[in-house]
């Protein structure tokens, strides 16, 4: 990994990877632990005998995003949208080829974001729907109720044709997800209590696993995975990224 010279017009630290590899970037902070997870997770499946061969990666965590759902819902997109344009330049100023957004929800204001910026941004909605395109099995949406009520899934091309394999929770157990299951995990919190939680979610609705479909829940799937208890098939576009970058495929 190599520094170079703040830029004269940003005064930002520039990052480049290691012969010209790309810069992975991570927008965190929403919350802070699911993007620390996450980033975990790239070393976890990354690390090698040399660690110097490992993927450079900028992360920025920026708590001070508003709540996602609270302000899509109360129509104060541009609260968001106000902070998300500028961390997503301050990446890219920094050196990010691509950039991960670790937050589900925030996507729903990914149209309005500036091209340039865009096509940069991974899309965890549209890799949730291919990586469902290659699942067998009922598979329930665990998300928030602000990517429930946006349908950020339902809009994406592939959606008619994974439909199929994806259980949507019944407006009660949505807030249930939402409220009792999810927001917990954004403070440290008892896993096993959450994990049993979300095992009788997927009991009720008949599901043969979940899909990740909120960055508090990739913590919730690795540990689920690390107990010993009942394989549950999991769909998570984060984990799908760290494997990815440890087979050095593109994103």
């Amino acid at each position: 990994m190599h520094a170079e010279k703040p830029d004269s017009n940003h005064g930002a630290l520039r990052i480049t990877g290691g012969e010209g590899r790309e810069v992975l970037g991570i927008l965190g902070g929403m919350g802070p632990l699911s993007s620390a997870e996450f980033l975990k997770t790239i070393y976890e499946c990354t690390l090698g005998d040399r660690e110097q061969d490992s993927p450079t990666v900028v992360m920025l965590s920026e708590p001070a995003f508003p709540d996602r759902t609270t302000a899509f819902l109360a129509g104060e997109e541009d609260s968001v949208l106000e902070i998300l344009v500028p961390a997503l330049e301050r990446l890219r100023d920094a050196g990010a080829t691509r950039t991960v957004m670790c937050c589900m929800t925030v996507h729903h204001l990914l149209p309005r974001v500036p091209q340039a910026l865009r096509d940069r941004v991974v899309s965890m909605p549209r890799l949730l729907t291919e990586l469902l395109l290659e699942s067998r099995g009922r598979h329930l949406l665990v998300c928030s109720s602000g990517t429930r009520a946006f349908r950020l899934l339902e809009r994406e091309p592939l959606w008619e044709q994974v439909r199929d394999r994806v259980v949507l929770a019944g407006d009660e157990d949505q807030a249930v997800l939402h409220r009792d299951l999810i927001y917990p995990m954004k403070r440290p919190c008892d896993l096993d209590a959450q994990a049993a939680l979300l095992e009788r979610m997927l009991d009720r609705y008949d599901a043969d696993g979940f899909v990740v479909g909120c960055s508090e829940v990739h913590i919730l799937a690795k540990h689920m995975r690390a107990s010993g208890g009942r394989a549950w098939s999991c769909v998570d576009g984060f984990q799908h990224i760290a494997e990815g970058l440890a087979a050095a495929a593109p994103l």
